[in-house]
């Protein structure tokens, strides 16, 4: 505390940065289009937290401490959409590449950075406060902005752009086709997960634009990962921009928020948990608590947009403008219906014609078998003098699933009953697909990875419609039922989606042998499946 009671104000570059910005920069697009851009709420309490200055921190004149100087090595900004985090993004790489980013001294009061003293023209000044840190532009700037497609870099590169060309920055930074080039060979790059030529090169700073869609399945936690490594070994720092993230995906931008470390900034306000998303007048404070900070926001547009998704995807809603951490489309199968075409009657008689699906793991997931009738009716069948069902918990088998009693249910059940079709999920049981292929014939045994995300998608929309047409009903499986009440949509490209599940000891498997076995079924069908000629003949040529 100061003599007069008040708290000393942080020990930051961020105040430097701020009127940098504000000298430097234009608002990149909407009303305030080229007017000067001002650090406000959010925007400038995270830059002067990101900027802090280690306590205590000595200059070394010879070779100065760069990222290694700031109280955080890296930082992540969660906020929603439309909070203006890009735009923010696009300011500080450009305090990164031509700015005062560089800790050189303490002031001792009356001392002044001046753009003039390092090549730029627009007469900026800033005098420092006694105690305040004093900074100076980088040497040599190697900036990389990270996101999952061109298209994405443009949220933080576009108005970089515009920045550049209509503020006052042209005298350092020159905008080339696909980089920025900077004094001294520096440069800013964008990198997505199909520009992995770029990685490995120098880098000294690095913005991952929206790193909570950054996922293993997508090639962009590796590039991360590959990016932060990179920004350590240069003595560099790295700022994640994001709206939360789908705990389903276990995203790079998961991993930086549950990291257990005390050396990465995390800003994401939480609101009232009491407060309830679903209910209008919690919604609104909710809106107001969110976008608190952030101006030019009209809440009202806001709130009917909610509204409109509330009808459809609530979960969008609630992560995108509530700021939630909510899991992906929801859940797959609602329980009202899946209760509904339940039927309690007896499996079918030895010999009836069915088709057969199969899910299988080695460990820590199940594996399961599930059976259709030509009407329709799904269930779990089962083997061996004590009629075992056919799911499989490698918990009950030692930690792994035992192939030699799968190999027997199926034996059996092609024993048992006359299988038309039996579609398997082939990953990781490829030699027992073959073998059951060469025993039973190609014909019937037919691998269907459920990987390839338009043809799962297509066979989970058919089965959610024969499910709400009554067409196909199940056994009363309670095992069954925690399967399928736990699958949750996981969105993909093109309004499209998979199932996932929400977390490690939730087991979805039977649901993916179901859905198979319907599928299998439904493909029957349509070949004549139950007509006076029941062969199905395959024609190659």
């Amino acid at each position: 505390m100061s003599e007069s009671g008040k708290k000393n104000p942080p020990k930051s570059l961020g105040f430097l940065l701020a009127a940098w910005i504000t000298a430097h920069c234009v608002v990149p697009a909407g009303y305030d289009l080229n007017r000067p851009f001002r650090l406000t709420g959010w925007q400038l309490r995270n830059a002067v937290d990101f900027y802090t200055i280690k306590d205590g921190l000595e200059f070394n004149a010879a070779r100065p401490a760069l990222g290694s100087a700031f109280r955080w090595r890296r930082g992540q900004i969660v906020g929603g959409q439309k909070l203006g985090k890009s735009p923010f993004g696009a300011a500080v790489a450009c305090f990164e590449a031509v700015g005062p980013c560089v800790f050189c001294g303490w002031a001792h009061g009356g001392e002044r950075f001046r753009c003039s003293d390092w090549g730029c023209g627009c007469g900026f000044a800033y005098e420092y406060r006694a105690g305040e840190p004093m900074g100076m532009p980088r040497r040599t700037a190697l900036i990389q902005l990270l996101a999952t497609s061109e298209e994405q870099t443009a949220n933080v590169y576009r108005p970089l752009q515009t920045m550049i060309r209509n503020g006052r920055l042209d005298d350092l930074m020159k905008v080339r086709e696909g980089f920025i080039r900077l004094p001294n060979g520096g440069r800013i790059d964008p990198v997505t997960s199909s520009a992995k030529s770029k990685l490995g090169n120098p880098v000294n700073f690095a913005i991952m634009d929206e790193s909570g869609v950054y996922t293993k399945r997508s090639g962009m936690f590796e590039v991360a990962d590959t990016v932060a490594r990179g920004t350590a070994g240069m003595d560099g720092r790295v700022l994640e921009l994001t709206n939360p993230w789908d705990p389903m995906d276990a995203s790079f931008g998961q991993a930086t928020y549950e990291a257990r470390v005390s050396d990465i900034m995390k800003y994401f306000p939480r609101h009232d948990p009491s407060l309830d998303f679903m209910d209008a007048a919690d919604r609104r404070r909710i809106l107001e608590f969110v976008y608190r900070g952030s101006p030019w926001i009209q809440i009202d547009q806001i709130e009917a947009m909610c509204e409109e998704l509330l009808q459809r995807d609530p979960t969008q809603a609630r992560r995108f403008f509530g700021c939630e951490l909510v899991q992906g489309l929801g859940s797959y199968m609602p329980e009202v219906l899946y209760d509904a075409t339940e039927s309690d009657r007896e499996p079918p008689e030895p010999g009836t014609q069915i088709c057969l699906g199969f899910d299988g793991s080695q460990t820590g997931d199940w594996t399961a078998l599930r059976a259709e009738t030509l009407d329709g009716y799904r269930w779990t069948p089962t083997y061996g003098p004590s009629n075992r069902p056919t799911f499989w918990n490698p918990a009950e088998w030692e930690g792994r699933i035992p192939r030699s009693e799968v190999n027997a249910a199926v034996d059996e059940l092609f024993t048992k009953y006359d299988v038309a079709r039996f579609y398997c999920d082939p990953h990781p049981w490829e030699t027992q697909v073959d073998d059951w292929s060469l025993r039973y014939g190609g014909d019937i045994v037919v691998p269907w990875p459920t990987n390839q995300i338009g043809r799962m998608y297509d066979a989970l929309t058919r089965f959610l419609q024969d499910t709400a047409d009554h067409t196909t009903t199940h056994s009363v499986d309670a095992t069954a039922k925690l399967h399928m009440m736990a699958a949750r949509k996981v969105a993909k490209p093109g309004d499209r989606y998979v199932l996932g599940k929400p977390s490690q000891n939730q087991k979805i498997d039977i649901t993916m042998a179901d859905i198979l076995a319907h599928e299998a079924a439904a493909d029957m069908r349509q070949l004549g499946w139950g007509q006076q000629d029941d062969n199905v003949y395959v024609y190659g040529w």
